[in-house]
């Protein structure tokens, strides 16, 4: 008997800061990122590409969130920035400008696809209902 072995889901870090705004926000994409099936990463060196979902509301919180960046490309190096401190790409773009893309709040779509690009889903043909168009 032959044993199928299935391709390792992609693994997603996710570093959540600011209000309860953003936190629903990291729900709603950690749920859009399971369904497209990936894994949540316990740590940052396990994960494929790292999420650090920013908040830009006071000063000291838009220095944690780039804190919170600092590490995410020190300890994986594949990060996308998503949250209110979206809003200032350019003060992230210039500490850091290996990250891979930068999102603003709500940009629910916008983050998924940025995930996608830095780490795409395996195809599986025991997993996914319709094939790959090629």
């Amino acid at each position: 008997m032959e044993t199928t072995t299935l391709p390792r889901p992609p693994r997603v870090g996710l570093v959540s800061l600011g209000c309860p705004k953003a936190l629903v926000d990291s729900e709603r994409i950690i749920t859009k990122l399971r369904a497209d099936g990936y894994q949540m990463s316990p740590d940052y060196a396990g994960a494929d590409v790292v999420l650090v979902n920013t908040c830009g509301f006071l000063d000291s919180a838009k220095e944690e969130s780039l804190e919170a960046i600092g590490e995410a490309i020190a300890e994986n190096g594949r990060v996308v920035v998503t949250g209110c401190m979206g809003n200032e790409a350019d003060v992230i773009r210039k500490r850091f400008p290996d990250v891979l893309a930068i999102t603003g709040p709500q940009q629910y779509e916008e983050v998924v696809s940025a995930v996608h690009e830095a780490a795409p889903p395996a195809p599986s043909p025991y997993l996914d209902l319709v094939p790959e168009a090629g």
